[in-house]
């Protein structure tokens, strides 16, 4: 993301993502109460879990896109990746929570009572999910976000899984309570899955890790540069959409090595939009 308007379209999404899943959630909140099952009570919370997702992701966004101050040189982007971890954690956290329900009425039976209007509204649910999905990732795609990323493959699971619970819920009418249970420990073992992937995934990014394939663009694009004799390191520091580089160069010709740290300055500038910091080496 380049623009104040591409946080303000990301924060957009977010916000109205997060209006559609709190409807899903009292909508299958509801259907859960009248049948008793607890997979579509476990698919329930998860959309609640997730307006809470998309919620504090466009507050993310907002802070994200706060200019830089004096205390803050180059902005507070890297609230998106605090944000991104902390979305993976109650991601993590909600699985492990729905696969102990599960557990809990696998052991202690209760009925569960079929509808098809229930079973008709679950579908339609999850081909909204579906939808949020495509729109994520192509959102994602678009303004190089990875928050919109992980919320669209948050999202595509949560379509695999409603459908999992439509047919489970279809299914108890000949083979009975157990069913419900067991496709709720496989919904749940579905989301730890993606938590963990997420976490492990921000996590890098949250403690620095390098970015080889941005450093490998920078230092070709330095090569590049005219009165650029050599490029003997380059650093990368991520803020979200705000990169800066640290490079350490040496150049062909000193009396004009002014001018070639300007030159390099204006290239990563325009093609990476981002700041660079040069060294010369003598």
């Amino acid at each position: 993301m380049k623009s104040i308007n591409d946080f303000r379209k990301t924060e957009f999404i977010c916000a109205g993502a997060a209006v559609i899943n709190l409807a899903l959630f009292f909508v299958k909140l509801y259907i859960a109460i009248s049948s008793n099952s607890i997979s579509i009570y476990i698919d329930s919370l998860n959309s609640i879990a997730d307006t809470f997702i998309c919620a504090l992701a466009a507050a993310g966004f907002r802070i994200s896109s706060m200019k830089p101050s004096e205390k803050y040189p180059f902005g507070l982007g890297k609230t998106e990746d605090v944000v991104n971890f902390l979305l993976s954690a109650v991601i993590l956290g909600t699985g492990f929570a729905f696969i102990y329900t599960s557990l809990q009425r696998l052991m202690y039976p209760v009925p569960v009572w079929f509808s098809v209007k229930y079973a008709v509204a679950i579908a339609i649910g999850a081909f909204v999910k579906l939808f949020l999905a495509v729109a994520f990732r192509k959102a994602g795609k678009s303004f190089g976000s990875e928050i919109l990323r992980n919320i669209g493959i948050d999202s595509t699971l949560d379509f695999m899984m409603s459908v999992c619970i439509v047919i489970s819920f279809t299914l108890t009418v000949k083979l009975g309570y157990a069913v419900d249970s067991v496709t709720g420990i496989i919904a749940s073992v579905i989301i730890i899955i993606s938590g963990f992937g997420s976490i492990k995934s921000t996590l890098g990014s949250l403690i620095g890790r390098r970015d080889d394939k941005i450093c490998a663009e920078a230092k070709n694009l330095l090569k590049e540069t005219d009165g650029v004799a050599d490029v003997v390191s380059v650093e990368c520091h991520s803020y979200a959409h705000r990169k800066v580089f640290n490079a350490e160069i040496t150049v062909s010709d000193s009396s004009d090595a002014c001018q070639t740290v300007t030159n390099c300055e204006n290239i990563i500038q325009s093609e990476l939009n981002a700041l660079l910091y040069i060294k010369i080496k003598r």
